[in-house]
């Protein structure tokens, strides 16, 4: 009959037990699931959410010609400081894999008039916050280059970082940081993107190409202080000779403004100030006339409400990728160790004669 091996000092000596066997298999998968929450759970979580639904409001003014004096729909030529209501929706219409399909969707309204709505889609990866080129097959997704309305997770500060794409252009322009701001509670970081260029749509603001010769003999005396005395003084001589419809070429030139936050890249607040010229062809010459200037900005309402919107997501953020797994991957740890003493105990009941 064999016998028990006798207790030898300095060796350690340990029997598995049904609880510490127990404690420790659940020790291994608590620190397990930390390991997955911290790799796998918070990277899925930090891109673009397939839930996208944000939405910003702004207020400002525009100051230019009256529009309608254009079609002859009015009289007084010049608009000053005529408030504008803006608001922005940005959501996601459908994800496939790392490129999520986002709306954004602009309905301004300026002074009592009606509201215009002008949407525009783009596919975004949900890392960088980049918009691309559009999927195959997606006819009305635009063909876009750079950050179209927030920024990634962790914004660089750095020169030549970022593009900021222009819609009214339809070109992106570089981003150049400007500063720290703390907007809505929040700390942020500002951007700015300038771009110029010939104006892609006219339509969507409403501007003809072309102006009949009859409205510009009628809207010439108000542009008094937009264009030089001496043109003003030749107009009259010049008109005859000009085509009945006067082509138009419009540019614009549009300076956007981003305060992302600092942790999580969100915007919390932005805003823009557009200005618009169209060039008159009067054969002889071509006549830059200052249009329009339009400026918004996130009202405060607007910058609160985000401020709070991304706060809550940068708890939750911190909740999961920081607290849920140490507490996980500390918990593991310490069933392992009672796992341990559990065994040690065993082993020395049994020792004990």
């Amino acid at each position: 009959m064999a016998s028990l091996r006798p207790y030898e000092p300095g060796v350690c000596s340990v029997k598995l037990s049904r609880s510490s066997v127990v404690l420790a298999v659940v020790g291994v998968l608590l620190i397990v699931a930390a390991a997955v929450v911290r790799f796998v759970v918070v990277p899925s979580v930090t891109k673009l959410p397939a839930d996208l639904d944000v939405t910003l409001e702004f207020t400002g003014t525009y100051n230019g010609i009256n529009p309608a004096v254009l079609s002859g729909g009015a009289t007084e030529v010049l608009a000053e400081d005529v408030p504008i209501v803006a608001v922005r929706n940005v959501s996601a219409q459908d994800v496939d894999g790392d490129t999520e399909i986002v709306r954004r969707a602009d309905e301004r309204t300026v002074g009592d008039g009606e509201p215009a709505l002008t949407e525009v889609f783009f596919a975004v990866d949900r890392e960088t916050a980049q918009a691309g080129p559009a999927p195959d097959g997606a006819e009305d997704v635009t063909d876009a280059e750079g950050l179209v309305f927030t920024l990634p997770i962790g914004p660089s500060t750095a020169e030549g970082a970022y593009r900021y794409w222009d819609q009214n252009t339809l070109q992106s322009a570089p981003v150049t940081f400007e500063g720290e701001e703390t907007l809505g509670g929040r700390d942020v970081y500002r951007y700015q993107s300038v771009s110029e260029g010939e104006l892609a749509n006219p339509a969507a603001l409403k501007l003809p190409t072309s102006l009949p010769k009859d409205t510009l003999a009628a809207l010439a005396p108000g542009l008094d202080g937009l264009v030089s005395p001496e043109l003003l003084a030749a107009l009259p001589g010049v008109l005859p000779s000009l085509p009945a419809e006067i082509p138009i070429a419009w540019t614009s030139r549009t300076t956007t403004l981003v305060d992302a936050d600092q942790e999580l890249g969100a915007t919390i607040a932005g805003g823009s100030t557009q200005e618009i010229t169209g060039s008159l062809d009067l054969g002889i010459t071509t006549v830059d006339v200052p249009f329009a200037t339009i400026a918004i900005y996130s009202s405060d309402e607007s910058i609160e409400t985000r401020g709070e919107q991304v706060g809550d997501d940068s708890r939750l953020l911190n909740l999961v990728g920081t607290v849920l797994p140490i507490v996980l991957l500390v918990l593991g740890v310490l069933l392992l160790v009672a796992a341990l003493l559990l065994a040690r105990r065993a082993a020395a009941r049994t020792r004990t004669p």
